[in-house]
């Protein structure tokens, strides 16, 4: 098992926060580790509130390092504060342990950007923060930081990041606004330029529901289940992508292995239930575990109207060998035979259209 990519040396396996000034080459080393890291971004949405949970559930696994980035209107739901407190109540970290603000996951806001730089040379945090990363989510994006994003500006720490990462790292955007905000026409041109100009991942909004306004309709972004459902499969298909590869050594290696399946932790850490990566149970804010399925994700704006697929109908190919003449062949595999691990990956690469496939594990 791998020690988490923010853990300090020593035998403790709860993730540590990155000092700061934050160099990236202290926290990625130049061999594969086997550690996917996530910079998960909150913007100005009341679904900013569901930060803390997804940085909790994450934080969970030993594979996968995360860190926060959230935008000044989003820091009033998402911040350092109720990140700590949600992500030492999901590992059972005692008030009274002496580490306990050394623990957790670094939240970064705007006034971090500059705060620590002081001459030519000394590390620029988005930068850094682009460098490090593996992938990179915006849960929720609200309408103003999707028009940011659609129009190139980097007026804050979130887009300057977005604006300086490498076209090879993937993105995934969870739009979250009022319904009419998400029907206004810019909103369809935004996510039109984000999805084919970009090439990022568009994940929700739902399409319909009870709004924090109290408006009905779509816009209330995607269950944040489903983000952190959708990350660690993401973080698995990479795996898999790069064990197909030779290795190759460069200046910042990507990430080797990744496993959805969370380690029984002995001490303070929760153990989580078999499976629930792949949605037969999850992680609630209040440390226990539902085990209602996942709510689906509609399609976005732009994209083919289709049913998401059940567990049930999906087809899956197996490998076979005919007992009677011995010849290879293919058959439906049963999908109720599926592990746990196989059926959520499957069901999650049939979300997606065969672009996105071909551009990230193609």
């Amino acid at each position: 098992m791998n020690s988490h990519a923010n853990a300090a040396a020593g035998p403790s396996r709860l993730p540590r926060k990155p000092a700061r000034p934050f160099v990236s080459s202290d926290h990625r080393p130049v061999e594969r580790d086997g550690i996917f890291r996530v910079v998960l971004i909150t913007s100005g949405s009341v679904a900013s509130i569901r930060g803390p949970d997804i940085a909790a559930a994450l934080s969970l696994s030993d594979d996968l390092a995360v860190q926060v980035i959230t935008t000044k209107p989003a820091s009033h739901f998402c911040n350092q504060a109720n990140v700590d407190e949600a992500v030492n109540r999901a590992l059972g970290v005692r008030e009274d342990q002496n580490d306990r603000d050394d623990v957790g996951v670094r939240v970064w806001t705007d006034e971090d950007e500059w705060s620590d730089w002081k001459k030519v040379g000394d590390p620029i945090l988005h930068i850094e923060l682009r460098r490090w990363a593996d992938l990179v989510v915006v849960a929720p994006c609200s309408a103003n930081t999707l028009a940011k994003i659609a129009g190139g500006l980097c007026d804050n720490l979130a887009t300057s990041l977005l604006r300086a990462l490498s076209p090879d790292t993937p993105v995934i955007i969870c739009p979250a606004m009022n319904t009419h905000m998400y029907q206004h026409k810019f909103t369809s041109k935004h996510l039109r330029i984000i999805q084919e100009e970009l090439e990022y991942l568009i994940l929700g909004p739902q399409g319909a529901g009870k709004l924090a306004c109290g408006d009905e309709g779509p816009g209330k972004m995607t269950d944040w289940r489903e983000i952190v459902y959708t990350i660690e499969n993401f973080a698995l298909m990479h795996e898999a992508k790069i064990a197909q590869e030779p290795v190759r050594r460069r200046p910042v290696a990507p990430s080797l292995t990744y496993s959805t399946s969370h380690p029984s932790i002995n001490g303070n850490r929760t153990s989580l239930p078999s499976g629930s990566g792949s949605g037969s149970g999850s992680y609630v804010p209040n440390g226990q575990f539902d085990g209602s399925s996942r709510p689906p994700t509609p399609p976005t704006p732009n994209r083919p109207i289709s049913d998401l697929p059940s567990i049930d109908s999906l087809k899956i190919q197996e490998k076979i060998q005919d007992p009677q003449t011995g010849q290879p062949g293919d058959r439906l595999k049963d999908p109720k035979k599926l592990d746990p691990k196989t059926a959520s990956l499957e069901h999650w690469k049939s979300m997606q259209d065969d672009y996105w496939k071909m551009r990230w594990w193609a």
